[in-house]
């Protein structure tokens, strides 16, 4: 028999505490195991649809450091024959950006003639026996990596390319007279809203059931291969969504219309913001 059994109380924080760690896990009962003297967690993780359970701390954080939402590779580079040449062929959908569109640490590292990033034959060594990539056609070292931006910083020219990221709606405002815009910013944008319809002050709308709402939403959409939600409206479904959509790797986003001008023409259109994920919020207390 084991002498290291949780008290209530102790059993009760650390149930918080693995709802916090990972969103996707709900606490089904904690009760007494009289063979180890103390009380135990029962869970179950919506990700694995697998019930648990957990007896003390260690327990969970090992299970914590296998299990839960974890982003997908940013990057799959395949290098295969092509005309007789070895091309090493970048995976996903990618949009050229128009310098004006250029991210500041992007054009910063041009101006220097620097590869912004990571160069691609230190992501994929494989892809230094390659001819030419694409997109772009260029030499392998003269490609830098950064976030979701691709560059080519050749003698002749620079062009930069953005991965297209699959962005499901999660606002009450359809999006399918902007899907050529999202694209050109490098969204692919499921047109349809996926948001719930809210009704303040509802007694059936409760704060708890708006949040089990969103989470059962998100976790849909996260199983759909989505990267990123568009996020706006009702304050409370956002904000649970922002944190929600982070632990489950997702990017959070939102938009506006923009204007300006350029040497040539005015332009309008739509721009956006990456939301600060709340890790880093918390870190900068």
């Amino acid at each position: 028999m084991t002498v290291d059994g949780l008290y209530k109380e102790d059993a009760e924080k650390l149930a918080r505490q693995m709802e916090d760690d990972n969103p996707m896990i709900d606490i089904l009962d904690i009760k007494m195991d009289p063979g180890i003297s103390g009380y135990v967690i029962v869970a179950y993780d919506n990700e694995t649809d697998e019930e648990f359970t957990v007896d003390r701390p260690e327990t969970w954080v090992e299970r914590a450091a296998t299990t839960g939402p974890r982003p997908l590779s940013q990057l799959v580079i395949r290098v295969k024959e092509k005309h007789d040449r070895k091309v090493a062929v970048l995976g996903g959908k990618w949009t050229e950006v128009t310098p004006e569109n250029w991210p500041g640490h992007i054009r910063e590292a041009v101006e220097r003639r620097e590869l912004p990033g990571e160069n691609l034959v230190d992501i994929e060594p494989g892809a230094s026996d390659a001819d030419i990539v694409e997109p772009g056609h260029g030499a392998p070292a003269e490609y830098g990596f950064d976030g979701s931006y691709l560059v080519h910083l050749g003698e002749q020219d620079t062009r930069v390319w953005r991965q297209i990221l699959k962005v499901a709606n999660f606002t009450l405002e359809d999006q399918s007279h902007l899907s050529s815009e999202w694209r050109a910013l490098g969204f692919e944008i499921a047109p349809e809203p996926l948001a719930p319809m809210v009704e303040p002050g509802s007694e059936e709308w409760s704060e708890a059931y708006i949040l089990e709402e969103v989470k059962d939403r998100l976790l849909d959409i996260s199983e759909k291969g989505y990267g990123a939600i568009l996020v706006d409206g009702q304050t409370s479904v956002m904000a649970y969504a922002w944190v929600l959509a982070c632990r489950m790797g997702l990017k959070v986003i939102s938009s506006w219309s923009r204007a300006g001008m350029t040497s040539r023409s005015g332009f309008s259109g739509l721009g956006y913001s990456e939301l600060i994920h709340y890790h880093d919020v918390e870190e900068s207390l």
